[in-house]
């Protein structure tokens, strides 16, 4: 079976906070011939882990590195390490989504464009064009 997972899906796996679910997802994934997690999934799981269970970007980047080298995983992998690339450097990791996504989208070259001042800063910094709208 081919499976599309929900972020309580993975917050089981990761945090293993109900044995019981922990054990149904370990069960469905060692089953699954294919896991498919889109990349809002990871966003919202980054959100939780960090909020919900007070993990340390660095432990959680460790996990989402750990989803990703698995061989059963169907993942936009490019996203998600951009994602990666801004919140290791201590940005926010949909933010690092947004901008990858927006090139590539994007005809032409174009600009990242935020009030969030660190993250201009850490874009710039990679080389990413990034700009603060000028407030009058």
């Amino acid at each position: 079976m081919k499976i599309i997972v929900d972020t309580n899906i993975l917050v089981r796996l990761l945090v293993r906070d109900d044995e019981t679910q922990f054990q149904a997802v370990v069960k469905l994934i060692s089953d699954a011939q294919e896991i498919v997690i889109p990349t809002h999934v990871i966003c919202e799981l980054i959100w939780v882990l960090s909020y919900s269970y007070k993990l340390k970007t660095s432990a959680i980047a460790e996990k989402i590195k750990g989803i990703l080298n698995s061989v059963k995983v169907i993942i936009n992998n490019d996203e998600i390490e951009a994602g990666l690339l801004i919140m290791e450097k201590g940005g926010d990791f949909a933010d690092g989504i947004n901008a990858y996504t927006g090139s590539v989208m994007a005809s032409d070259s174009c600009v990242f464009v935020s009030f969030d001042k660190q993250a201009v800063r850490l874009f710039t910094e990679e080389g990413i064009p990034a700009m603060v709208p000028a407030l009058r």
